[in-house]
């Protein structure tokens, strides 16, 4: 069972935690105002190239693998929407 913390269960909060560290490697800078509601491309400069990058960081963080059929552009959209998807990925 997770515990909430702000509203968030712990989790996820690990998730959001995981991609910025990713986001932050991948982007090769610091992102100190990273929100759940930042746009992966049109605010971070994220590309394909990158998106692939950030994945492989993710599921080695996560001790998981994705399904590269899975996902859509729109899990990409923003932080909030990869760490829904990758959240769901997760608990299923």
């Amino acid at each position: 069972m997770s515990t909430a913390i702000n509203g968030i269960t712990e989790p996820r909060q690990r998730v959001v935690d995981v991609i910025g560290v990713a986001l932050a490697q991948v982007l090769d800078r610091p992102l100190p105002e990273l929100t759940e509601d930042s746009k992966l491309f049109e605010e971070l400069g994220l590309d394909s190239t990158g998106v692939l990058e950030m994945l492989m960081l993710i599921e080695e963080s996560l001790g998981t693998e994705f399904e590269s059929e899975g996902f859509q552009m729109s899990h990409f959209h923003s932080v909030g929407a990869l760490a829904d998807f990758v959240s769901d990925a997760l608990d299923g």
